[in-house]
């Protein structure tokens, strides 16, 4: 696997679309509950940051699979800013 440097234009099309993502409020009511669970926060977590934003993907942008999440789980990638990670979601 290749590694893309900043001034690649694929790179910079990545990145350009993650920044899309991480600014998207396109669902209202989705917005308003991951911003909502950000502030109020669960106990065990009350002294962390959370992220409270789209999340976006990673991986190797040339895979052969991806693997979508409907929405970010309200105290995993809501809190931690990466899919699947941070709750039981990830675990298969």
């Amino acid at each position: 696997m290749a590694v893309a440097r900043p001034s690649d234009p694929e790179a910079t099309a990545w990145q350009a679309l993650e920044a899309e993502i991480v600014a998207c409020r396109a669902c209202p009511r989705l917005v308003a509950w991951r911003e909502q669970v950000a502030r109020e926060k669960r106990r065990a977590y009350r002294d962390e940051v959370y992220w409270g934003r789209p999340v976006p993907g990673f991986g190797d942008p040339a895979a052969r699979l991806a693997i979508v999440g409907l929405a970010p789980a309200a105290h995993g990638a809501n809190r931690t800013g990466r899919l699947f990670t941070g709750d039981s979601s990830g675990r298969t």
